[in-house]
């Protein structure tokens, strides 16, 4: 019986001695070592879709023949997108003046306008020189810091613009724009600060037409649009991923005037909006209320 126990034994030694062998042998160890890593390369891969943060980024800014093109990567709701804007320059000799606009898709994000005549003579400096716009002047003067993200109502991600308009007399009007993943304007139901419906954007604040009302409804200047404060009435603000903004609804007979303050919010890339208060307008000053 011994020596069948010593028998049994050993048989199972050499079994288990031998499947231990067999294991090393044939076992890819990194198999399991790095699962989690082959688990995050399938994912790369497409397999599953990875969520991206919105943001952006600005790639750079070249000079092309006087002008200027400024790139920008955008992520929005997962997709990569780039967005390009111009910036044109322009001299009128006859008025002594030279200009510098940044354009996308038919708007104006940027805006600059200066004499070079002083009393009355050319600045010769920069009249031979030729314009003293740089790219360090346009990217310090418009970037990222002029871009943000909103959520709408079917949780997606839309662009928000706000453009740079100098000075408030230049007969521009600083706007906030929306676009959306595709980088279309969200614009239905928008009206601008002279009550037109046919526009792209939010005025932010109006350049020459103002409202004398019964009391002081306007916001507080968190895009930088004002450069006279004594003249700074904000139209529009941005809060909990809704944007309130003040609109003229405004009678063909001048009386009757008000001024509405609106909640809009974004959803299926529309606009949708509700009153929470109205404001009697009591004077125009500028364009609509010249006779």
């Amino acid at each position: 019986m011994k020596k069948v126990l010593v028998i049994i034994i050993v048989l199972l030694s050499l079994g288990v001695i031998g499947y231990g062998i067999y294991y090393v042998a044939t076992h890819d160890f990194s198999v399991n070592r790095n699962s989690d890593e082959k688990k995050n390369v399938e994912l790369n891969e497409g397999m599953i879709e990875v969520n991206k943060e919105d943001s952006i980024k600005l790639i750079g800014t070249k000079e092309v023949n006087g002008s200027f093109i400024q790139e920008y990567e955008i992520i929005i709701n997962g997709i990569t997108k780039r967005l390009e804007i111009e910036f044109l320059y322009r001299d009128n000799s006859d008025l002594m003046l030279q200009s510098l606009t940044g354009e996308f898709s038919g708007s104006t994000l940027y805006a600059y306008y200066e004499y070079y005549g002083l009393d009355g003579e050319v600045n010769e400096a920069v009249y031979q020189d030729g314009h003293p716009y740089d790219i360090n002047m346009i990217n310090s003067s418009f970037n990222e810091e002029n871009f943000d993200f909103i959520k709408g109502e079917d949780e997606k991600s839309y662009l928000v613009i706000h453009t740079n308009i100098y000075s408030d007399g230049s007969g521009e009007e600083d706007k906030l724009y929306i676009l959306n993943e595709t980088l279309e304007f969200v614009s239905n139901d928008l009206v601008d600060y002279e009550g037109n419906s046919d526009t792209l954007g939010f005025t932010i604040m109006s350049t020459y037409t103002s409202y004398t009302l019964d009391e002081y409804p306007w916001y507080s200047d968190t895009f930088n649009a004002c450069s006279v404060p004594a003249n700074c009435y904000i139209n529009v603000k941005i809060e909990d991923n809704k944007i309130y903004y003040l609109v003229p609804v405004l009678s063909d007979k001048k009386t009757d005037n008000v001024l509405e303050e609106r909640v809009y919010t974004i959803s299926d890339s529309k606009l949708e909006y509700e009153v929470i208060k109205r404001y009697n307008i009591i004077e125009i000053k500028g364009i609509m209320g010249e006779e």
